[in-house]
C-alpha cells in the first residue's frame, strides 16, 4: 500500500515487553545514539506512529542503525537497516509485525528475529514481506486470501519463506494479495481469493454495486469501509482484481516492469519506457480508464515520461520525470486535488494543480502526499488524524497545502498516519 514524520520522543533501543489485556506495550526504552530519525504523524491507536503508547498524534522515533527503507500497511510498519536487518511495530492482530506473536499492538519498534540479511521490504493491509540477499521471499501476517502464497488460509506469526519458480528481484504487497518480480523479468502474484466466492451473475453485480455513467464501472457505496470483507469481495466476485490464486501464479502481461504497486484491489507497473500498465479493481477509476472488466493489464493512456508510482485503497498517483504529479480514481476526500467530492471516480490521469517540483509522492487512504525538492511535504485529502501536521484537521481538502514536515529525503504513508525521515 505503500512506497517509501513531534513532540512525543522516544529513543529506540532495549526494550521490556508486557502483555496486557492482549496488547503489546514496549516498555522502558534505553536511550540510544540515533544514526536516522524517522518522524511520525497521525493516528496512533495501534502504535503506529512507535512512541510507546497509543496515545498521541506525533512521534520521533531514533533508530541506532542507518535505515535503507522504510514500508507502511495500513496500521504497521516495517524498517529495514543498511546492515540488512528489519525492525517492526504497529497492529499484531495477525502477526504482522513478524515477532512470533498475534496479540494486539506492539507500540515500539522490535526487531524481526530469523531472518537472513535483507535487502528489500513491502508491507500490505496486514501482511509482510521481505526479500533476503539471496532472492527468497519471506512472509508472514494475515493470510485470509491466500496472500501469503503458503496454499492456505493459515496466519503466520514470524517470517516464512515461500517456494518460488526462480530468484526474485522485487517484492510488492497489495491489501489481500502479493506480486514478486523474478530475476528473469517474469512476475507472479497470489492472494486475493474469497473463502467464499458466490460467482454472483453480472445481473446480480449490477444490483448489489450499482452502475456509474461513464462507461461499465462499479462504485462502492460512500459509507463503505475498504478494509472490511464485504468490500474487498465486491471487487473480487468475477475476478475484477489483479490475481487471485492462493499459489504463486505467471501474471504475463506484467513482465518487465519497472515498478510495481499495489493497492486495495488493482496494481500499477510502470514500464521501462516510461509508460504505465493497470490491472484489477476499477470501482473508482483506479486503474486510470473506463471500464471495469479487465482481464489483461492496459496501458493507461496520455501517461508518459514516469518515473514513479503510488497507490492505495482507492486512487493512484504518478510522478513524471518534469516533477509534475498526476492523480486519478476517487475524489472523496479532495485526493486527487480536484474538489469533485465524490466516488464516482476520475478515470483519466490530470496534473495535480497548485504544487512545486516534486520528486517524491505517497499515497494513503483517502490523501495524497508530495515531497517537494527542498524536502517540505505537500498535502491534500482527509487529514482527521492529524496525519499531515501543520495544515487544518479536515475530512477534506482539495488543496495541496504545505505541511509543517520538512527537510526529508523519504516519505512513507499508511493508512491514517505518515511517516518521514
Amino acid at each position: 500500500m505503500s512506497r517509501y514524520m513531534a513532540p512525543h520522543k522516544m529513543i529506540f533501543g532495549i526494550v521490556a515487553i508486557a502483555v496486557i489485556a492482549g496488547a503489546i506495550y514496549s516498555l522502558f526504552p534505553k536511550s540510544m545514539v540515533s544514526e536516522t530519525v524517522i518522524s511520525g504523524s497521525g493516528k496512533n491507536a495501534h502504535g503506529q506512529l512507535a512512541n510507546y503508547s497509543t496515545s498521541g498524534t506525533s512521534s520521533t522515533i531514533d533508530i541506532a542503525e542507518k535505515v535503507s527503507q522504510v514500508a507502511a500497511g495500513f496500521d504497521h510498519s516495517l524498517v529495514l537497516t543498511e546492515n540488512g536487518t528489519m525492525y517492526a511495530w504497529g497492529d499484531n492482530t495477525y502477526g504482522q509485525v513478524g515477532i512470533n506473536s498475534a496479540k494486539g499492538v506492539v507500540s515500539g519498534p522490535q526487531k524481526i528475529e530469523g531472518l537472513p540479511k535483507i535487502n528489500q521490504i513491502s508491507a500490505g493491509f496486514r501482511h509482510s514481506m521481505a526479500l533476503d540477499l539471496e532472492g527468497n521471499v519471506w512472509v508472514w501476517g494475515n493470510n485470509i486470501a491466500g496472500q501469503l502464497g503458503t496454499g492456505d488460509r493459515t496466519d503466520l506469526r514470524k517470517p516464512t519463506p515461500i517456494s518460488l519458480p526462480g530468484k526474485a528481484t522485487s517484492v510488492t504487497a497489495g491489501h489481500r494479495f502479493s506480486l514478486v518480480t523474478l530475476e528473469n523479468g517474469k512476475v507472479y502474484g497470489w492472494g486475493a481469493q474469497c473463502a467464499h466466492d458466490t460467482k454472483r451473475t453480472f445481473a446480480e453485480l449490477m444490483q448489489l454495486i450499482g452502475q456509474s455513467a461513464t462507461g461499465i464501472s462499479y462504485y462502492i457505496d460512500a459509507n463503505a469501509d475498504p478494509s472490511s470483507s464485504d468490500t474487498q469481495e465486491l471487487c473480487e466476485f468475477q475476478g475484477f482484481v489483479a490475481v487471485s490464486s492462493l499459489t504463486p501464479i505467471e501474471i504475463p502481461e506484467l513482465a518487465g516492469s519497472a515498478q510495481i504497486v499495489a493497492g486495495f484491489g488493482h496494481v500499477l507497473a510502470l514500464q521501462a519506457d516510461g509508460t504505465v500498465k493497470s490491472k484489477g479493481c476499477n470501482a473508482y477509476g483506479q486503474l486510470g480508464y473506463p471500464t471495469a472488466d479487465i482481464v489483461p493489464a492496459e496501458t493507461i493512456p496520455g501517461l508518459e515520461g514516469i518515473v514513479s508510482l503510488a497507490t492505495s485503497t482507492r486512487h493512484s498517483m504518478a510522478l513524471d520525470r518534469n516533477g509534475k504529479v498526476w492523480a486519478w480514481g476517487a475524489d472523496n476526500t479532495g485526493q486527487l486535488g480536484k474538489n469533485l467530492g465524490n466516488l464516482e471516480g476520475v478515470f483519466e490521469p490530470e496534473v495535480v494543480a497548485g504544487l512545486p517540483t516534486i520528486t517524491s509522492i505517497a499515497a494513503g487512504h483517502d490523501f495524497s502526499l508530495a515531497l517537494d525538492k527542498e524536502g517540505r511535504v505537500w498535502a491534500w485529502g482527509v487529514n482527521k488524524n492529524d496525519q499531515t501536521p501543520g495544515i487544518q484537521k479536515t475530512s477534506y481538502n482539495s488543496t495541496p497545502s504545505l505541511t509543517s514536515i520538512s527537510n526529508k529525503t523519504h516519505i512513507i504513508a499508511g493508512g491514517a498516519f505518515v511517516l518521514a525521515y
